[in-house]
C-alpha cells in the first residue's frame, strides 16, 4: 500500500499483522494528516457524517506549523486559522472550540457557558483570527458573560480620563451586583430596576450620582445590542432621577473671592481663583492649557481651549472678555512669568498636584468653610452675575455651555429677596408710598383710611418683626454691587496707570452696548445714570 511508505518498519507490521476487520481502522489512526482528510473505504456512514464536511480538520505544514481549516458552507470555499508553532495539544484544543462555535452557528444557537467563557479570555491576536473568519461575531456569542463583555468594552473604549473613570464607577456596581459570571441575557429589566434600589438603598448614592450609574449603564448596555450579545437593553425605562442637585449650588460672593485671593500662595494659585471665578473657567482642564499667546490685551479677549469638548470642533475653543478682575491678575503672573514661558499656569500643571486639597487648605486659610463643588460653583456664580447684565446665549457663548446646562447646573439666584423688591419697585430711586395711594408710619407703608374704606390701619400693616428679620438675614445688594465696582476699578487702574480715569461712551446709541461697555470697564456708576434715564 502507497499509504505505508512513509511508515516506520515496526508500525507496518503492526498493521499487517492486525485482523482484516481492524486493518483499515489502524491505519486511518497511523497515516498522517493530510490537507485534505481521507476516509478508509470501509468507514460506515456514522463516521463519515460525525467528521462531516463542517467539521474542522488540523493540517501540519511547513516546519512545524499548524493551521486549522473548516467551512461554513456545503461546498463553500474552505478558510482557515493559522496557528503558527504551536504544540499538538494546544492545537487539538482550539480545534475543539472551533469545532463548537462552527456548530452553534449552524444551528444559531448560543454558546454554552464553557465555550462563551473561553471567547472571553482569549488573547486579542487569536479572536482577531477568528474575528476575521466570521466565527466571532454575531450570533453563536450571546452567551458572553458579564465580566467579559465588560472586560472588551473597556478594552476598545476611547473616552478621556474622566469619563473612564465615571464608566468604571458602574462597571464596579455592576459587578458587584450581578457578579462577573452573570450571563447577559439573563439580566431582565426587573433585575436592573433592582439594581438601581440596591444604589439607592444599599450604596447610599445620591439621586445625580444614581440618575448617572443608570445612565452609564443604559449606554453600555447598547453597546451589547449593538455587538449582539444582547436582545433588549433591560435599563430602559428605568428611572435615573434628575442628575442637578441643587442642594450643592452655592453662589460664591465677589468678598469671598477677594479674601480667597488674599489667602492664596502665589500668582498662580491666585490666577486660577481669578480664572474660575471671574473667568467662568472649567478648572482645572481650561487653566492648564491656557497659553499667554491667547490673550490678545490689546483687544481684551482670551482664547479658551476646551478639552472637555475637544472631538467638537465647534466647541473646542471660545473667547471670554479679559474682564478687569482677571486682567490685573494675569498681569501680575505675567510679569513672574520666566522668559519664554508658554503656559499661564506652569508649576502647578507639572506632576500631579491635587489641586481640591491644596484649595481647601486655602479657604481655610481665608477663615471659610468649604462649599459643596469647590471649581464648579466657583464658574457657576460667575455666569450668574454676567446674566443679570447680558442675554443668556452672550453668557452660554463665553462660558461654553448651553442654557438648558445653564439653568439645570449653573444659575442660582443671586439675591432672592433684593430682586423681590426690585421686582415690586420698592428699589426705585424716588419712589415714595404716595404714588401708590400708600403714606407711611414708622417707615412702613399704611393704606389712607379714605382708601380703605374705614379698616383700621394695623389690619393691612405688614408684619414688622418678619420684614425686619428678613433684611438682617439678606445680604446689602448695594455692598454686593459696590464690592464688584471696586474691584474693577482697581483692574481698570492696573491697566491705565490712572486713578482718575474716565470712559468714553459717545457715539455709542443702543443701551445694551453701553450695557456691555459699562460692565467691562467697570462704569457702575454711569450706567445706573443712564439705566434710571431709559
Amino acid at each position: 500500500m502507497a499509504a505505508l511508505a512513509g511508515m516506520s518498519l515496526d508500525a507496518r507490521k503492526t498493521v499487517r499483522q492486525a485482523p482484516a476487520h481492524q486493518r483499515l481502522q489502524k491505519l486511518a489512526r497511523i497515516v498522517p494528516r493530510t490537507r485534505t482528510t481521507r476516509y478508509p473505504r470501509n468507514f460506515n456512514r456514522a463516521q463519515r457524517a460525525h467528521k462531516g464536511q463542517f467539521m474542522a480538520s488540523l493540517v501540519t505544514y511547513g516546519t512545524g506549523l499548524r493551521r486549522i481549516d473548516f467551512n461554513l458552507e456545503r461546498n463553500g470555499r474552505r478558510r482557515s486559522i493559522r496557528l503558527g508553532r504551536v504544540n499538538a495539544k494546544a492545537a487539538q484544543s482550539i480545534k475543539a472550540r472551533v469545532e463548537a462555535i462552527i456548530a452553534d452557528k449552524l444551528a444559531n444557537r448560543p454558546h454554552d457557558q464553557e465555550t462563551a467563557t473561553w471567547l472571553g479570555q482569549l488573547d486579542e491576536a487569536l479572536r482577531a483570527k477568528l474575528r476575521s473568519v466570521g466565527l466571532v461575531s454575531g450570533a453563536g456569542r450571546s452567551d458572553a458573560t458579564l465580566g467579559n463583555f465588560l472586560r472588551r468594552y473597556f478594552n476598545g473604549l476611547a473616552v478621556k480620563d474622566s469619563t473612564r473613570t465615571a464608566y468604571g464607577h458602574t462597571r464596579r456596581n455592576l459587578e458587584e451586583f450581578f457578579g462577573q459570571r452573570r450571563l447577559l441575557r439573563t439580566i431582565a429589566p426587573a433585575d436592573a430596576d433592582e439594581w438601581r434600589v440596591w444604589l439607592v438603598d444599599d450604596q447610599q448614592l445620591s439621586k445625580a450620582t444614581v440618575g448617572r450609574r443608570v445612565g452609564c449603564a443604559r449606554s453600555i448596555w447598547r453597546t451589547a445590542i449593538r455587538w449582539k450579545l444582547a436582545a433588549e437593553n433591560p435599563f430602559d425605562g428605568v428611572k435615573g432621577g434628575q442628575q442637578a442637585n441643587d442642594e450643592r449650588k452655592q453662589f460664591i460672593p465677589p468678598e469671598t473671592a477677594e479674601r480667597l485671593l488674599e489667602a492664596a500662595p502665589d500668582a498662580e494659585w491666585r490666577a486660577i481663583i481669578a480664572l474660575s471665578r471671574y473667568g467662568g473657567l472649567r478648572t482645572p482642564s481650561e487653566p492648564f492649557a491656557l497659553r499667554w499667546s491667547d490673550i490678545d490685551w490689546d483687544r481684551g479677549t482670551v482664547r479658551v481651549t476646551c478639552p472637555k469638548q475637544a472631538h467638537n470642533e465647534r466647541y473646542a475653543s471660545r473667547q471670554i472678555p479679559l474682564f478687569p478682575e482677571l486682567r490685573c491678575v494675569l498681569l501680575d503672573l505675567f510679569e513672574q512669568a520666566p522668559d519664554g514661558s508658554e503656559y499661564v499656569i506652569d508649576r502647578l500643571r507639572q506632576g500631579a498636584s491635587n489641586l481640591r486639597t491644596h484649595f481647601e487648605r486655602i479657604i481655610r486659610r481665608a477663615g471659610l468653610e468649604p462649599w459643596p463643588r469647590l471649581f464648579h460653583n466657583l464658574r457657576a456664580s460667575r455666569q450668574s452675575e454676567l446674566m443679570e447684565d447680558f442675554a443668556l446665549p452672550t453668557v452660554c457663548e463665553w462660558l461654553g455651555n448651553s442654557p438648558v446646562i445653564a439653568a439645570r447646573h449653573y444659575v442660582t439666584s443671586i439675591d432672592l429677596d433684593s430682586d423681590l423688591r426690585r421686582a415690586a419697585g420698592m428699589d426705585r430711586v424716588g419712589a415714595t408710598a404716595s404714588d401708590n395711594g400708600m403714606s407711611h408710619q414708622n417707615g412702613f407703608p399704611i393704606q389712607d383710611a379714605h382708601n380703605t374704606g374705614g379698616l383700621a390701619a394695623s389690619a393691612i400693616q405688614p408684619n414688622r418683626s418678619a420684614h425686619t428679620s428678613n433684611q438682617a438675614q439678606q445680604p446689602s445688594r448695594e455692598a454686593q454691587q459696590n464690592a464688584q465696582q471696586s474691584t474693577a476699578v482697581r483692574g481698570v487702574q492696573a491697566l491705565t496707570g490712572d486713578s482718575a480715569w474716565s470712559a468714553q461712551v459717545d457715539g455709542v446709541s443702543e443701551v445694551d452696548d453701553v450695557r456691555q461697555l459699562v460692565a467691562i470697564t467697570g462704569r457702575g456708576d454711569e450706567w445706573a445714570i443712564l439705566d434710571s434715564n431709559q
